[in-house]
């Protein structure tokens, strides 16, 4: 069914109108909530221990006369624990609250963590011990994203939520910078017993900030808010595409995901764009560093801080976006620029491909924050615990196939391949969801 002649003047009238009222702006306004503050500062913090436990680990596994078969199923152990509660954090966070999910979360990550540290001081210090409670700290790492998503919307009026996750993936990033060469050198100076400490006491921070949140985040899933003229949103539709009366049940997840054709819009655009991603930074830069760019080591380290980098800044001008409309495509079109960049960088020598990072940096997270927020205001209070893991769930289950296929790739085809087939992945994906009316038009 489409709109009629009329009715598509209008809307494209408005949508003129509002492209030329809109200015980016950044906004610091979120900060001046106490609620988002204190949930700024526990992500910032946990983010930067999360550095530690990265580089101490393969120390760690060394020092206990372990190699690298050790270690990879360490990581995997890791990665398999935190993609099985993924999901269990969406569920928690709509039925007892994320804030008491995500205090959960650190909880048990102090534990693990300082168990970690306790194992790596034993006179006896066993790998398989070490892996049991690495294992530990992934399930409290899989509950806490999809919960930090679903509160971030009870933290922030609707007209700040948007510089809240620009300005939240900014604090990740920066800390995700700063933390490793940190970490290293306490590994390096001390040991890293020492460094998984701080691991532990960098959770306990966090906790400490969450349990200082307000009452308005403390609480179970709000009431559904009043019926609103805005058109069809997830888990809210009626029958005939508008509110649902007052007297309809709650719509559960899986007739969401039945019903709503931006979510599954989402979650495709989700998978498909990760199909490749991980395989390419993890397999196929280490090998385009050390082959074709003859870069090494520290060339490699310059090529994942540009990413980064770039990251960061796009994080800082995602938050300024608020208002923007026609806030799908404009996620989908700087999707579509993430792809032509990667597809850039191994045809461009090293300051090439560091420029071409800076730019894949900063479209990914363009991306990711327009359409996460475009997915909180869109979805109904007690659903967006759900909503909120199947998206990490769908970025994040790919990962171990990515991998494998990227080193098959490399193996057979050289690493130029795998960056061409991460960018025509990466631009097919974006150009499906700009293709679909119900993401585009958001």
């Amino acid at each position: 069914m489409t709109d009629s002649a009329p009715e598509s003047t209008t809307e494209t009238a408005a949508a003129g109108t509002a492209a030329r009222r809109f200015r980016p702006r950044l906004s610091f306004a979120p900060l001046r909530s106490r609620g988002y503050r204190l949930l700024f500062a526990a992500e910032l913090v946990s983010v930067f221990g999360d550095a530690f436990h990265a580089v101490a680990l393969p120390f760690l596994v060394y020092q206990l006369g372990g190699g690298g078969r050790e270690l990879g199923l360490l990581v995997a152990g890791y990665g398999v624990c935190r993609l099985a509660t993924t999901p269990l954090g969406g569920i928690l966070s709509d039925r007892i609250g994320p804030w008491r999910v995500m205090l959960i979360s650190d909880l048990s990550r102090v534990v693990f963590t300082a168990g970690i540290v306790a194992a790596a001081v034993a006179d006896n210090p066993s790998v398989p011990v070490i892996a049991v409670l690495v294992a530990g700290t992934g399930l409290g790492a899989g509950l806490f994203q999809p919960a930090a998503y679903a509160i971030t919307p009870r933290l922030l009026p609707a007209d700040q939520l948007q510089a809240g996750n620009g300005l939240h993936s900014t604090a990740s990033f920066t800390a995700g910078m700063i933390g490793p060469g940190v970490a290293g050198l306490v590994v390096a100076a001390l040991s890293p017993a020492v460094a998984f400490g701080v691991d532990a006491a960098t959770f306990a921070v966090s906790a400490v900030c969450l349990a200082m949140i307000g009452g308005v985040a403390r609480g179970t899933v709000p009431p559904p808010p009043p019926p609103v003229d805005d058109g069809p949103q997830p888990g809210r539709a009626g029958p005939d595409g508008g509110a649902p009366p007052s007297d309809a049940p709650p719509v559960g997840f899986w007739r969401l995901l039945r019903e709503s054709a931006l979510l599954r819009t989402v979650l495709l655009v989700t998978a498909a764009a990760n199909l490749t991603v991980g395989g390419m930074v993890r397999i196929g830069l280490p090998s385009l560093s050390n082959g074709e760019l003859a870069a090494g080591a520290g060339g490699l380290g310059g090529l994942l801080a540009a990413f980064t980098a770039g990251s960061l800044v796009g994080g800082l001008f995602s938050a300024g976006l608020a208002g923007l409309p026609r806030r799908g495509a404009t996620a989908m079109l700087a999707g579509m620029t993430l792809g032509l960049a990667i597809a850039a960088v191994p045809f461009a020598g090293y300051l090439g491909a560091v420029v071409a990072l800076v730019v894949a940096g900063l479209a990914s997270t363009v991306t990711n924050v327009l359409v996460i927020t475009t997915m909180q205001q869109s979805t109904a209070p007690h659903l967006l615990g759900r909503v909120m893991s199947a998206i990490v769930f769908a970025a994040l289950s790919l990962f171990p196939l990515s991998t494998v296929a990227a080193g098959l790739v490399v193996d057979r085809y050289g690493s130029t391949a795998v960056f061409l087939a991460s960018g025509a992945t990466l631009l097919a994906a974006f150009a499906f969801g700009l293709s679909r009316r119900e993401l585009r038009q958001r």
